[in-house]
């Protein structure tokens, strides 16, 4: 998906999950989509019709600034987002490379943390993990790419308790973290996962954009129990990669359940 394309396909998934009555427009009976329809798209942001569907159909891939931040403004877009929507309009070009000492560093950070960790590239291929992060889930199928194992391998589902939530998380995450010029770079894993996994391709679609924030992770492991962690994603900017981190509440028992785990006891 070249030129404007992308950038329609992003505003046509926004616009269809916009509610009306969130813009302040008022409830029409007659209205059959949940979303908002072009005209009030266009009239909110105050372009005129046919500009904003040549603007959907991808016939103007570089709108105005004005125009983007207004769009932005109708759909109640976040900073990532707007940001997100910014490239697609005025992509930039290439890839960033990782620099190979710092990536080194970074991976050797990962083996030194005391509870679960791992790390990943832009495209959630995982690169290394700890001890811990190898128990939790570096022996489940498809583990190469954290992406591949949440989708693909049904104990994932079984193991993440809120996993719904988790998968559109990082979906989210990736179409942040690949961005415009990176859509290449990810563009076979979204294949595949489009086809596999049907939950996988409609989160695709919805074209959420964000990194994934800190807050808890709810597990279930094999002779621990249920786990509650508390995670974080640190990017690492010169090394090009995301180190994931999760980590108990002191005194709790996933604070024991881990330590056991990690002492070979579990």
């Amino acid at each position: 998906m070249r030129d404007g394309r992308q950038l329609g396909a992003f505003l046509t998934a926004r616009r269809k999950v916009t509610p009306p009555k969130r813009t302040g427009l008022q409830p029409d009976g007659r209205r059959r989509a949940s979303g908002l329809s072009r005209q009030e798209t266009a009239q909110l942001a105050g372009i005129s019709r046919d500009y904003y569907i040549r603007i959907e159909q991808g016939r103007v891939p570089h709108p105005s600034h004005r125009v983007l931040e207004a769009l932005a403004q109708v759909f109640q877009l976040d900073a990532e987002a707007t940001q997100y929507l910014h490239r697609l309009a005025n992509p930039s070009t290439g890839r960033q490379t990782a620099a190979d000492p710092t990536e080194a560093r970074a991976l050797q950070l990962v083996q030194k943390l005391h509870w679960p960790a791992i790390a990943l590239n832009r495209r959630m291929d995982v690169l290394a993990r700890n001890h811990l992060g190898t128990l939790l889930h570096g022996g489940l199928q498809h583990g190469d790419n954290f992406l591949r194992m949440l989708f693909l391998n049904p104990v994932a589902r079984e193991g993440i308790l809120e996993w719904e939530q988790e998968a559109a998380i990082h979906v989210a995450h990736l179409r942040a973290a690949t961005g415009v010029s990176g859509h290449s770079f990810a563009s076979e894993l979204v294949e595949e996962l489009s086809s596999e996994s049907r939950h996988f391709h409609e989160l695709w679609t919805r074209h959420d954009v964000r990194l994934k924030r800190p807050g808890p992770l709810h597990l279930r492991y094999s002779g621990a129990g249920d786990l509650t962690l508390q995670c974080e994603t640190l990017f690492v900017v010169d090394a090009d990669l995301y180190i994931f981190t999760c980590e108990p509440e002191v005194g709790t028992p996933s604070e024991k359940a881990l330590s056991l785990m990690a002492s070979g006891w579990i």
